[in-house]
């Protein structure tokens, strides 16, 4: 978090403040889902590539290497949408809900 804690209205402390992170959670669950769905299915050039080098061994190593270019390209999309659906994810947190949490005291309030 880059913004300063505020004070919780019970305990007038803000080092056991926190922000309460939904929208974070979701967007990064959400922006990885979305990343690896779609570099998956654009992953065609990736799969082609690894089918190329996997050519070297007959039969076998074309579909090892086919799947392994997907999947590389899957995985690559999904930490990409998950970075990117965390950062959106805490400015909705912090900018628009601004919900935080005394983990002293349990009191739950808007910053």
């Amino acid at each position: 978090m880059t913004e300063e804690r505020p004070k919780c209205p019970s305990c007038e402390v803000n080092t056991h403040v926190i922000l309460i992170n939904t929208a974070q959670k979701i967007g990064t669950a959400v922006g990885g889902i979305t990343g690896a769905a779609c570099c998956y299915a654009g992953a065609g050039s990736g799969a082609v590539a690894g089918a190329t080098i996997g050519s070297v061994v007959p039969f076998v190593g074309t579909g090892i290497g086919a799947i392994a270019g997907g999947l590389g390209g899957a995985v690559a999309g999904f930490f990409a949408g998950a970075a990117t659906g965390n950062a959106v994810g805490e400015k909705i947190d912090i900018h628009v809900i601004g919900q935080y949490r005394c983990n002293r005291c349990g009191e739950e309030f808007e910053g």
